[in-house]
């Protein structure tokens, strides 16, 4: 059954870890409701910062993907939006006649509530108003397809974002919105990593033995983490490995996002030796990830239990990752 998903625009805002288009985040009171590969309305609630042009209107639309724990908060989840769009006319609450669209009566709605289930002839006079009936969800571009191939990116004109240094791995994707600009989907796919544990827990070893050692630590929407300790610099890329049969996809897709991120950033990590950092090993039959990645010149480093362990020769040679 199609829902309605509470979608905060400035994040003084919101109370939730959420990232407008790739992630959101949400209590115990709404497990039942989010379910896997539901088609899900964006709808925009007054704010309390300012009102905004969407306020009180269904903004976007598209597909729910798999919910998975909130590392931090066992009665909170977090679920991608695998598919999303936005959409090409504001719609209000209610239709020309009167009746709200979510449920086709004049009898108000309970819109404290975030995430709402409706019917789905509702849903899609949604998409109706506000134009997009005709694509529909199922033929948008999919996070998930995206993943499985190789890394293909954005342009070289894409836009940056500014380096922030933190002492704490942020939770959720720690995603910082800059105006009106929706997520593509190569940003959306690299998000959606990280509010996972494993991300975060391979993230969060390396980021204290940088602290530890009297380094420093950035990130920002795209750069997972880059470092300095001393002369040595670092350019991390994270990736989840719920499944170690998939090493080999995560291994191409991160190869491509480091020469992306040394291109768009290279006045920044200019000279910064790259890393791939895997959530957990890669299972036996894909071990040789490793030498792929010595010859392409990328340390490989897996998290194993509270250890980051360096998985190829070029990991073994920097002192931080041993």
């Amino acid at each position: 059954m199609p829902v309605v998903l509470s979608q905060h625009f400035s994040p003084h805002d919101r109370v939730y870890e959420d990232a407008e288009g790739s992630v959101y985040h949400y209590p115990r009171q709404y497990f039942t409701r989010i379910r896997p590969y539901d088609s899900f309305v964006y709808y925009r609630p007054l704010g309390k910062s300012r009102e905004r042009d969407d306020s009180k209107h269904y903004f976007g639309c598209g597909m729910l993907g798999l919910p998975y724990p909130d590392p931090h908060r066992p009665d909170h989840r977090f679920v991608d939006l695998v598919r999303y769009q936005s959409f090409p006319h504001l719609v209000p609450l209610k239709d020309p006649l009167g009746n709200y669209y979510e449920t086709g009566t004049p009898t108000q709605l309970a819109t404290q509530s975030a995430v709402r289930q409706i019917g789905e002839l509702d849903f899609l006079r949604i998409l109706a108003a506000a134009g997009v009936a005709q694509l529909g969800v199922s033929q948008m571009p999919s996070t998930e397809a995206v993943v499985e191939s190789s890394y293909a990116g954005p342009p070289i004109a894409a836009p940056t974002d500014e380096l922030r240094e933190i002492r704490a791995i942020p939770g959720g994707t720690g995603y910082r919105p800059h105006g009106d600009r929706v997520l593509d989907v190569y940003e959306s796919a690299a998000l959606q990593e990280r509010a996972r544990a494993d991300h975060q827990r391979v993230l969060k070893l390396i980021a204290a033995k940088t602290l530890a050692l009297g380094g420093r630590c950035w990130y920002n929407n795209n750069i997972d983490l880059f470092v300095q300790v001393g002369p040595s610099r670092l350019l991390v890329e994270a990736k989840s490995l719920v499944n170690p049969t998939r090493a080999v996809d995560r291994m191409r897709y991160g190869i491509g996002q480091l020469a992306d991120y040394c291109v768009r950033y290279e006045h920044k990590v200019a000279g910064a030796t790259k890393v791939l950092a895997f959530g957990r090993p890669p299972d036996h039959e894909t071990s040789w990830v490793a030498t792929v990645l010595d010859r392409t010149n990328v340390a490989f480093v897996a998290a194993v239990e509270n250890e980051i362990v360096p998985l190829n020769d070029l990991a073994r040679e920097i002192a931080l990752l041993r």
